[in-house]
């Protein structure tokens, strides 16, 4: 009998002890698991960080795409107004050479502002004065004659000097006088049905010479001239369309 209770003992405490173990194995395996569902959810936060990141980054460069082509388009229109414009241009100078090319001390220069007409001194004043030659008349007819058919352009009508001193003639300087004969140009167009609402005049004096004199005050010839530019009205000139390629 005592046998046989001593066998269900140690049969019991062999149970116990294997419930144990497999016990401690299960505890084990939840405490990896449970580690392993940690590091899960670890990972699994990091990568919608960085899903969210990419998303942003999506957003951003999506931002900067539209940006892209919209300077794209910009700049596209840029260049098909400058080349309409260079062409109007081009066009514009092309028929003025053919109207003044047998004329003396006048011709044609297309720069950022527009095309100008240049009218040297020497045929339009006597030195020191601003009546009009003889000689400068017909020129200026020519140029009355061209502007009669284009309604759509304005004038600016520039009067310059060199930088030789007012001593006899009367003026105040230099920039009185090519004031005064920018005028006397522009009233002579006036004169031959050019409406005085399409013209205005500027005086520079010797602020914009042609050619740089060796002194500022050494008489230079090239720079005593009447400039008339030519403005088309509600458009822009070459040198304003080529500001927006600056910003």
């Amino acid at each position: 009998m005592l046998r046989k209770v001593v066998a269900v003992a140690l049969g019991v405490s062999m149970l116990a002890l294997a419930g144990c173990a497999a016990q401690k194995r299960l505890q084990e395996e939840n405490d990896r698991l449970g580690i392993e569902l940690r590091d899960a959810h670890k990972e699994h936060a990091a990568l919608l960080k960085n899903i969210e990141a990419l998303e942003v980054n999506a957003g951003d460069l999506q931002q900067k795409l539209k940006a892209a082509q919209s300077e794209s388009s910009s700049m596209a229109a840029l260049v098909e107004e400058l080349v309409a414009e260079q062409a109007r241009l081009t066009a514009e100078r092309e028929d003025l050479e053919k109207i003044l090319q047998n004329l003396e001390g006048i011709g044609v220069e297309t720069r950022g502002e527009g095309n100008v007409i240049v009218v040297e001194n020497e045929i339009l004043f006597k030195p020191g004065k601003t009546e009009l030659a003889e000689d400068a008349m017909a020129s200026l007819d020519k140029v009355a004659e061209y502007l009669a058919g284009k309604p759509d352009v304005a004038i600016r009508v520039d009067g310059h000097t060199d930088g030789v001193p007012i001593k006899v003639s009367g003026w105040k300087d230099n920039y009185h006088l090519a004031a005064m004969r920018a005028h006397a140009v522009m009233e002579y167009l006036v004169q031959k049905g050019l409406a005085p609402t399409r013209a205005y005049i500027t005086g520079f004096g010797p602020n914009r010479p042609r050619k740089e004199p060796a002194a500022p005050q050494e008489p230079t010839a090239e720079n005593r001239r009447v400039e008339i530019l030519l403005v088309p009205r509600g458009g822009r000139s070459v040198g304003e369309i080529l500001k927006g390629f600056e910003k």
